[in-house]
């Protein structure tokens, strides 16, 4: 993942990386804090780096990226890799769950719920 320079050639931290994000975005803490339902000290933590349990930090990173636009899997990918950096040891990604990948789109439940009932209708035809 590319991280974005600061003035000195250092990569910004995710904390920093979030801030600025959202100051190009023109949103202050608070319309943040009341966007994702957050408290602003969380918010304010997290843009500080100082969010030390490592799967509420991705929750909240995550809640974050989306209320100021950016997209929230490659913002959780960003806070992984910050923290790698930080910790030197790798840290486990917490599993995504099947339902958060099922499709949404109707259509595409219909097609299933079809194919399934033609080849359940295919197998009792033979008896």
């Amino acid at each position: 993942m590319r991280e974005v320079p600061q003035g000195n050639g250092r990569a910004l931290s995710f904390g920093a990386y979030l801030r600025q994000s959202r100051k190009l975005r023109e949103m202050s803490l608070e319309e943040v804090a009341t966007t994702t339902k957050l408290p602003a000290r969380v918010v304010a933590a997290l843009e500080a780096d100082d969010l030390k349990d490592h799967a509420h930090a991705l929750l909240v990173a995550r809640a974050c990226a989306s209320a100021i636009g950016l997209d929230p899997e490659e913002t959780a990918l960003r806070l992984e890799e910050d923290f790698q950096r930080r910790q030197g040891v790798p840290v486990k990604v917490s599993p995504v769950r099947l339902w958060e990948r099922l499709p949404r789109e109707p259509m595409v439940w219909i097609i299933v719920a079809v194919t399934l009932a033609a080849c359940i209708a295919l197998l009792f035809r033979g008896h």
